[in-house]
């Protein structure tokens, strides 16, 4: 902004010039003087009228900027849960939850087994599982989308036995709706402290389950739910 104030005064002053050189030539009957006084007084004007309306277009990129609907950092755009940044900054907390409280505290990992490459069936499957998962979990539950077809649950005061139960009821729910894109609803558990007394344990243990869940794609059924292994006393 500064600078194009500083070049309309430089416009302005030479156009001051070439008027004050014009009127001097005319005076004293010196053609050529005067005709490049008004050359010089026409461009400046030229270039103080560009210098206008460039500014006039960095104001309205401003105001459409300003206008621009922000983005949340924290929710998925597709489904409208909160995303893996929000899920992973929550876990830390759900678990010092669980321990102030001496309660269970379980994770469970969610994934779609989607069989179609079309983009839009993809993500039109995406969105109503999520929700399903809405509809199917408790209101004190988390449900977060933590990858492209993967969702992840926090579910405070629940083992891992209530947590494989939660995650077989939303694939019994998927299962009803009768949508053929989605093959599959693998599932992989773990809970504190059973199989993990920190975050990143806990998040570890998980996603071990969910990949041996992933293993057995092939096997009959709505999908497996794995539960991760008990950790050594």
């Amino acid at each position: 902004m500064v600078s194009m104030r500083l070049r309309g005064l430089v416009s302005l002053g030479i156009g001051l010039a070439g008027v004050a050189l014009a009127a001097l030539g005319y005076h004293e009957q010196q053609a050529i003087e005067g005709l490049g006084g008004s050359v010089v007084g026409f461009l400046a004007v030229v270039l103080s009228l560009a210098s206008k309306e460039r500014k006039e277009e960095v104001v309205f990129a401003a105001e459409t900027v300003a206008d621009a609907e922000p983005v949340d950092p924290i929710t998925d755009p597709l489904t409208g849960l909160l995303n893996d940044i929000f899920f992973s900054g929550l876990l830390g907390t759900k678990v010092a939850t669980a321990r102030r409280r001496l309660w269970p505290l379980s994770i469970v990992l969610l994934q779609l087994v989607i069989a179609t490459d079309d983009d839009a069936a993809i993500d039109s499957a995406v969105y109503e599982f999520s929700n399903i998962v809405r509809t199917t979990i408790r209101t004190a539950d988390v449900a977060c989308r933590v990858g492209a077809r993967t969702f992840g649950l926090l579910l405070d005061d629940t083992d891992e036995d209530g947590a494989a139960w939660v995650a077989e009821r939303i694939q019994i729910a998927q299962a009803r709706r009768a949508d053929n894109s989605v093959v599959k609803v693998c599932a992989g558990v773990s809970s504190y402290p059973s199989h993990g007394i920190e975050p990143e344990e806990l998040m570890t243990t998980a996603k071990e389950a969910l990949r041996r869940s992933m293993e057995e794609v092939e096997t009959p059924g709505l999908g497996k739910v794995i539960v991760a292994p008990q950790r050594p006393l």
